[in-house]
């Protein structure tokens, strides 16, 4: 079941044999091309689905972690002598339970997509939010 070409080749072989030869490797290379890039595109996409599934698995402990801090704020707040504000405290423990909440009910995915929206409304906030978090990381490293 060969093209029409290649019927037409076997009858009168020296026309269709120059240009079959030049086609064929061009449409191999093309063809490897697309199998290349179908195999990155798999590839990406399982290590995207691991990666995902690693971090889902985790997400539980950091949940946990989270709760505790919250808990141990409003227990600093109970105490009533400490000298940081109960307002700030409050805050703090509001945005903690909310962090929590949100990673607990949310997937990976959903959370990144979350992510990629809010710094695309807001570039300078999360430029910001970024330099904040680097300069946090590096005090925190340092001591």
């Amino acid at each position: 079941m060969g093209s029409i070409i290649e019927e037409e080749g076997l009858k009168n072989p020296s026309f269709y044999s120059e240009s079959q030869s030049a086609s064929a490797g061009g449409s191999e290379r093309v063809g490897l091309k697309q199998e290349g890039k179908e195999q990155v595109k798999r590839i990406g996409g399982i290590t995207r689905q691991r990666a995902f599934s690693q971090v889902d698995s985790r997400k539980g402990v950091l949940v946990e972690s989270l709760n505790g801090f919250a808990k141990q704020l409003e227990s600093i707040s109970g105490q009533g002598d400490t000298q940081l504000p109960q307002q700030l405290i409050g805050s703090a423990v509001g945005f903690v339970r909310k962090a929590s909440d949100t990673l607990e009910q949310n997937s990976t995915e959903e959370l990144l997509r979350q992510a990629q929206t809010r710094m695309r409304e807001r570039p300078g906030v999360a430029l910001a939010g970024c330099a904040l978090l680097g300069f946090v990381a590096a005090r925190f490293l340092k001591a």
